[in-house]
């Protein structure tokens, strides 16, 4: 493993074990909500949601629901969803299109820029409706990278500040041109913080997830240590493990990726640690042809996959064809229960670049092929698919092999952590970004009601 420390402050991220009070202490989740969530950017959604004035969308987070929309200005507006008039729920939708919000209880009405324009009986009120001081109570909301993002901070910091460093060494990726193409969340049996770890190491990839050998390297990683809290993973891919034996042949995902390339799989017949470079040397040669332009990418970056974790909750698993989106969010009373959210995003072939526009990659981690041949104005907006946790036990639902092992474990990791047999949490080296994630956690909180 290698760490780079990029713009950060010198200090030095030691290893120390943490008490488990803060998977599981109602108090602590109290101020972890003040100190955390209300304080904190958030990634809410996709701007793609909002492209036109009256889209909208309510984000779900704990204790709060948030809505935002594009107002008749083309500026983004954000609000706590509730009625100024009895703190009723405003919008009862997850997502449209109106030209005014219009509560349900009393038809007290507000425009697309929070503004209280419509109140029935308005003269039955003998002292009076101050409009100004009823209009949605508004929130922070600003977009990078085709990303909304939300704080209820009184006064954030800007948005590109709290994002430091991690702007720059994701530009490439161009996030924005995706497409969604499927929106699920699980209703998890565990404290959010346990999902943010598992996301934050690879000491579990060989135990818990066997065929990642025969697509990634997960020895010879490069972490990447952020202000704020945030960290970043790069894993070679198109390559095997070398800690388990090399195949005489590719693997079945290798051969998948040399042949939406042209490539032969049967030409790297003991040469199985050259597909990661015959990949990278090939999307140069065919990336227009097919649809793609790699130009911004270093070498590297066309094999592999990167990880990024934005503190405190947004996961971001991608190469340059695609993106997952994984967010797990807190449930608004329980310690112990989480929603977490994938949202997959794909990067279609652009055929102003190339004739064949065909999808390069094959059927790789992240779960999406795109030789379809269908462009994004195809596809309908996926609607959200909510289910809950004992589904994907039951193989009835589905977020991919490699989440479903992680969903599986992390109950077992949360229903632990309530045992008389275990105190504390105890990392090594290669969990250097759990403890990093920790240690800006611990920096905000201050006085958590853990003894550890």
């Amino acid at each position: 493993m290698t760490i780079e420390v990029v713009n950060h402050t010198g200090r030095e991220v030691a290893i120390a074990n943490f008490s488990k009070e803060r998977y599981l202490c109602p108090a602590y989740m109290d101020r972890e909500w003040e100190r955390i969530w209300r304080r904190t950017w958030l990634l809410a959604g996709l701007e793609s949601d909002l492209a036109a004035p009256g889209d909208f969308f309510v984000f779900d987070m704990g204790r709060e629901q948030i809505l935002i929309t594009r107002a008749a200005d083309g500026d983004l507006r954000a609000f706590y969803n509730v009625c100024q008039h009895r703190g009723n729920r405003l919008v009862a939708k997850e997502r449209g299109q109106a030209s005014n919000f219009r509560c349900a209880y009393h038809a007290w009405t507000y425009g697309l820029d929070g503004a209280l324009n419509a109140i029935p009986c308005e003269d039955r009120f003998p002292q009076g409706v101050p409009r100004g001081e009823r209009a949605l109570r508004p929130v922070a909301v600003d977009v990078w990278d085709g990303f909304v993002f939300i704080c209820m901070a009184g006064n954030p910091v800007p948005l590109l500040d709290f994002l430091g460093p991690v702007t720059d060494w994701l530009a490439p990726y161009r996030f924005r041109d995706m497409t969604l193409v499927e929106d699920q969340t699980v209703h998890h049996h565990c404290n959010w913080k346990a999902v943010v770890d598992n996301f934050s190491e690879l000491y579990h990839v060989d135990f818990l997830h066997p065929q990642h050998k025969r697509m990634v390297d997960c020895c010879n990683d490069t972490v990447h240590l952020f202000p704020e809290g945030h960290t970043g993973l790069a894993v070679r891919g198109a390559t095997v493990n070398p800690r388990f034996p090399i195949p005489e042949e590719p693997t079945d995902i290798q051969s998948a990726q040399l042949q939406s390339l042209g490539l032969n799989p049967a030409d790297f017949r003991g040469r199985v640690l050259e597909v990661r470079e015959a990949v990278q040397r090939r999307k140069r040669e065919v990336g227009r042809d097919y649809g793609y332009d790699y130009s911004r990418f270093a070498d590297d970056q066309l094999s592999d996959v990167w990880q990024y974790n934005l503190f405190p909750n947004t996961i971001f698993s991608f190469t340059p064809e695609h993106l997952w989106i994984l967010r797990p969010r807190p449930h608004a009373t329980d310690p112990q229960q989480c929603w977490f959210d994938k949202m997959s995003l794909v990067l279609h072939a652009d055929p102003s670049l190339g004739g064949q526009t065909r999808g390069i990659g094959g059927p790789a981690r992240h779960g999406h092929n795109l030789t379809d041949g269908r462009k994004p104005a195809d596809y309908v907006r996926p609607e959200r698919d909510q289910f809950e946790h004992h589904a994907i036990l039951s193989g009835e639902k589905t977020m991919t092999d490699t989440i479903d092992q992680d969903i599986e474990l992390l109950g077992g990791v949360q229903a632990g952590m309530g045992s008389a047999g275990f105190d504390s949490v105890w990392l090594n080296d290669d969990e250097l970004r759990v403890q990093h994630f920790h240690n800006q956690l611990d920096e905000r909180m201050r006085d958590g009601c853990e003894s550890g």
